[in-house]
């Protein structure tokens, strides 16, 4: 192996390993808020919460009407929520007996993985 091709994979080992630091630092710091979020969950939290779900849930059947094909995404706009939280709450309903999901149609989606917060992606 030539002097080149030894700095090149020593070079390419290097970012590796630059790499895997990133990698592991983003993910010891999702671990430290995930606990934190944990040690949080109170009966007095889980209430607010249910709260919240409860008035973004009644929210998107006040702008959606019976037998009516909803359009994820208007919504999302319409209320402040993403389209991924919206399709969570419209599944959480179904659940409940509040709305029967009869047609999901698809498109071509953008790549982008809606759970992963774009700190981890740059």
């Amino acid at each position: 192996m030539s002097d080149t091709e030894t700095t090149q994979n020593d070079n390419r080992a290097a970012k590796l390993v630059d790499s895997l630091e990133l990698v592991t630092a983003r993910l010891l710091e999702m671990i430290v808020k995930n606990s934190q979020i944990a040690s949080m969950q109170t009966p007095e939290m889980r209430r607010m919460f249910d709260s919240w779900v409860k008035l973004m849930s009644d929210e998107i059947l006040r702008v959606t009407g019976e037998d009516e094909t909803i359009d994820v995404k208007k919504i999302s706009a319409l209320i402040g929520l993403t389209p991924s939280t919206v399709t969570g709450l419209l599944l959480a309903l179904e659940r409940q007996g509040a709305i029967e999901i009869t047609h999901i149609r698809t498109a071509k989606g953008n790549g982008k993985n809606q759970d992963l917060c774009d700190c981890l992606l740059s």
